[in-house]
């Protein structure tokens, strides 16, 4: 916290730790007035001590009503030095009625009064001390108006004893006023501490949040790094062992000749086999050792060129909103398989989205903050937001969206590679993938893309004009 915000922050915990002592305050003036009216209207005019008296309650029910508006009012920070303001003016009328009160007293009562009238005085200066001095602006303006009038009427008597008595009234309040100068220090000092101890504890505690997430990262990408290099050692393996089962199966299909039966079942193997072959690049691109030819490409262009291909997948009851910056940075990818991962985010967007919905695909160049994959490295990127309004993912599905055969599809509908595909194929070309998502509220996928440093081989410039957009 900047040191400008934390003495604000210590004056508003000052000012609501007086009005939290307040009720003390008033409670114990009142009960003090009470019992000094009692003995004074006997020795002095009661006339002029009930006046004092009255005087006295005015002052104090005003303080009760500012402590009820402060109560309800809960006031914040900024408020502070209003609410300051306001205490001090109560403290000093308070002070004026005992202090005003007591000189005015002074000459009509008999010596016996004027001791015990000093004393109570001098009681609540001392009291004053112990319950405003988190405050001390207030507790000043209580202790100095209460006794320098005493102290003045002192020295207005003339008389060495009245003079030494003067000199001890004020000696009293500088001691009282030192006293509370010290325990504001020390208040002060503690809300400090404490200030400074919530907020390392708030680090701490955001730290200690950062550490697990670090942790939760780092086992998810040692978990799937194994995964990643399991299946890249045997890819390769099985994929050279189904091109001879492609070979031979094509032989003996030319072989069979108008023997349709055979033809049948050869090319019911033959597709199974290519499927197999398809799912072995899926591996191969989740494993990250697939072949990519990258090159500078312009992405308004890119989806200009797939925008018809991105809609008819998606179906009539899907529509489909493209815009990016008219500045968007070419990106550094193979343009395939980008197509390819594209694909199959919005093929995952459209099955979380029986009912028909809206997918917003968003262009934009973004650096590496503090919101990023914790992953990329620090520079320049696009991003390509890909957002349904579909059923979305509660937090434990979130966590395993990227787990390789893992899927929420019926059987059969989904092989549960997509999202790690478009994960490998992100991170093999510089990049990464990030997903935020609530049950209920829908799904965005941003592709974190490395930017291009030359200008693309090849643009559409009448398609990708109509996808700019600011």
């Amino acid at each position: 916290m900047p040191a400008e915000e934390a003495i604000r922050h210590i004056r508003a915990a000052q000012v609501s730790s007086i009005f939290r002592h307040m009720p003390i305050a008033l409670t114990v003036n009142i009960v003090n007035a009470a019992l000094t009216v009692l003995v004074l209207r006997h020795l002095a005019a009661q006339t002029l001590a009930l006046g004092w008296f009255c005087a006295l309650m005015l002052v104090t029910t005003g303080r009760w009503i500012l402590w009820w508006l402060y109560r309800r009012a809960r006031p914040k920070v900024e408020d502070a030095e209003l609410w300051s303001l306001l205490s001090i003016c109560g403290s000093l009328l308070a002070g004026l009625c005992w202090g005003i009160g007591g000189m005015v007293m002074f000459p009509v009562i008999p010596a016996i009064g004027q001791v015990f009238l000093t004393l109570v005085i001098g009681g609540m200066c001392a009291g004053g001390v112990v319950v405003t001095a988190s405050h001390l602006p207030s507790l000043l303006a209580f202790l100095l108006s209460a006794s320098l009038p005493m102290a003045v009427r002192f020295f207005a008597q003339g008389t060495v004893t009245d003079g030494a008595l003067g000199v001890m009234i004020l000696v009293f309040a500088v001691a009282l006023s030192f006293a509370g100068a010290y325990f504001n220090r020390f208040f002060a000092e503690t809300m400090r501490l404490r200030f400074e101890l919530k907020e390392a504890n708030l680090r701490l505690q955001g730290e200690i949040a950062e550490h697990q997430a670090t942790e939760v990262a780092l086992r998810q990408a040692q978990k799937l790094e194994a995964v990643g290099q399991l299946t890249g050692g045997i890819a390769h393996d099985f994929n050279n062992l189904l091109t001879v089962v492609i070979g031979n199966i094509a032989l003996a299909i030319g072989r069979a000749g108008e023997n349709s039966t055979i033809v049948l079942l050869l090319q019911g193997a033959l597709q199974s086999a290519e499927r197999g072959v398809a799912l072995i690049q899926r591996l191969l691109a989740f494993a990250r050792k697939q072949h990519l030819e990258a090159q500078s490409v312009d992405l308004l262009g890119l989806f200009a060129s797939i925008e018809e291909l991105l809609r008819r997948t998606l179906g009539a009851q899907i529509s489909l909103a493209i815009a990016g910056d008219p500045d968007i940075a070419p990106a550094r990818v193979d343009a395939n398989q980008l197509e390819l991962a594209i694909l199959n985010l919005t093929i995952n967007a459209r099955d979380a989205m029986p009912g028909g919905g809206t997918l917003h695909i968003a262009l934009e160049n973004r650096k590496a903050a503090s919101g990023s994959p914790p992953e990329l490295s620090p520079g320049d990127y696009v991003v390509v937001s890909i957002s349904d309004t579909g059923s979305g993912m509660d937090e434990a599905t979130l966590l395993r969206a990227f787990d390789p055969f893992f899927s929420t599809k019926e059987i059969g509908s989904g092989s549960g590679l997509g999202l790690p595909m478009v994960q490998g194929f992100a991170a093999q070309s510089g990049g990464a993938v990030q997903i935020r998502s609530k049950s209920g509220e829908g799904t965005t996928v941003e592709l974190w893309l490395p930017q291009a440093d030359e200008p693309p081989s090849e643009t559409v410039d009448a398609d990708r004009s109509r996808l700019a957009a600011p």
